[in-house]
């Protein structure tokens, strides 16, 4: 059985990712092609799932529970490994997986909240590799703020995070897709992007 791939797609809270994974979700189905969405952090999977859901959207439970940048991003990076194994089985069956974030999301976080580059690459360097990388960029539709979210009512860390994202790009070689479209042109663009990845 032929494996399946693993694209991650990356930007800022509020670009439309959940919009366009769906989309090129049902797109890729469309091709024939046995295609899921996964969505990072892996929210229901014990014990940092629940602990993280609770600590970006609870301002008592953060206070409560007070963990700084590099703590908080070990707890996402151990969410990633705990489920690791469950993706590699997904993609060895020939499944291809869609992350909405992933460990690229984390270093920009983790950035933005005053964390050090060459620790957060260290406790996510042996996590798997995407075989395609997407940056969603521009400017964020205001009408996705989630109120309370830790990482959505900061407008200046949001403009940071964007900053950040573009740079981690060139960095680790993510193609760039220019989020500030029509929804069916951005589309569009990341489909031609993956046909022409995967010549399909």
């Amino acid at each position: 059985m032929k494996k399946g791939k693993f694209i991650a797609i990356y930007g800022i809270n509020g670009i439309g990712k959940t919009t366009q994974v769906e989309i090129l979700v049902k797109y890729l189905q469309s091709q024939g092609l046995n295609v899921s969405r996964l969505k990072y952090p892996v929210y229901n999977l014990e014990p940092e799932g629940p602990f993280i859901y609770a600590y970006l959207r609870d301002p008592k439970f953060r206070k409560k529970n007070s963990l700084s940048t590099e703590e908080l991003q070990q707890k996402y990076a151990d969410n990633r490994t705990r489920y690791e194994k469950e993706l590699k089985k997904r993609l060895n069956n020939g499944e291809w997986i869609i992350a909405e974030d992933y460990l690229g999301t984390g270093i920009s976080w983790g950035l933005v909240w005053g964390g050090d580059l060459e620790y957060l690459e260290k406790i996510n360097k042996n996590l798997l590799e995407p075989d395609l990388s997407i940056l969603m960029h521009g400017k964020r539709f205001n009408t996705a703020i989630e109120k309370d979210h830790r990482n959505e009512m900061d407008s200046e860390k949001i403009q940071l995070c964007k900053n950040i994202h573009l740079l981690l790009a060139d960095r680790y070689g993510w193609k760039k897709i220019n989020a500030n479209q029509e929804i069916e042109k951005v589309k569009k663009d990341i489909v031609k992007l993956i046909r022409k990845t995967y010549e399909f």
